[in-house]
């Protein structure tokens, strides 16, 4: 039998126009050119909360993930603690894609994960440069892409096996992920 992945998108493009998104970008770009990414991760995820950054558009993007979640599960829950980490990434970059596949699942708590897109490359295949999910996990058939949306927040289960989309470009493709425990 088939596992669905129930996942929903909720734009904020109203509340974080390109303006802000591309301060974003700058600020990621900026933390991984200070050499504050994971070393033991595909190239480049930050090693920082970048929900603690200073700025307006980072306290927005932070509420918005929040807001986002609740919508997702259709109330307000006590929060354990957030995540967040910037992740900057090209073609040149991708490693071996069977190596991505990930959930995140934590001890004693439900664990809602998103991705929100910051930038994506000119021309860039919307469909396949999203997520892409494992249902029935990684091994198995039924692997599908939910496309990616500039300035949107993706919400889904963390338990899902998900990785990155395919990356077919050298322009830079920003997106912040975070991950809510409750």
């Amino acid at each position: 039998y088939s596992i669905m992945i129930e996942y929903e998108y909720y734009d904020w493009t109203s509340l974080i126009d390109a303006t802000a998104r591309e301060s974003m970008a700058q600020d990621i770009h900026s933390l991984v050119e200070q050499g504050k990414y994971w070393k033991n991760s595909p190239p480049y995820q930050t090693d920082v909360n970048v929900f603690g950054l200073q700025g307006e558009h980072w306290n927005n993007l932070k509420m918005s993930f929040i807001w986002s979640a609740f919508a997702y599960m259709k109330q307000e829950r006590q929060i354990k603690t957030i995540k967040s980490w910037g992740y900057k990434t090209n073609a040149d970059t991708q490693e071996d894609r069977d190596t991505y596949w990930h959930q995140h699942i934590r001890q004693d708590s439900l664990v809602l994960s998103g991705v929100y897109y910051l930038h994506l490359p000119r021309d860039v295949n919307l469909q396949t440069s999203g997520t892409e999910f494992a249902p029935n996990g990684p091994e198995s058939a039924g692997h599908f892409y939910a496309p990616a949306k500039l300035g949107q927040w993706i919400i889904f289960p963390g338990k899902s096996w998900h990785r990155p989309g395919i990356l077919e470009k050298q322009e830079w493709r920003y997106i912040v992920a975070a991950d809510m425990e409750i």
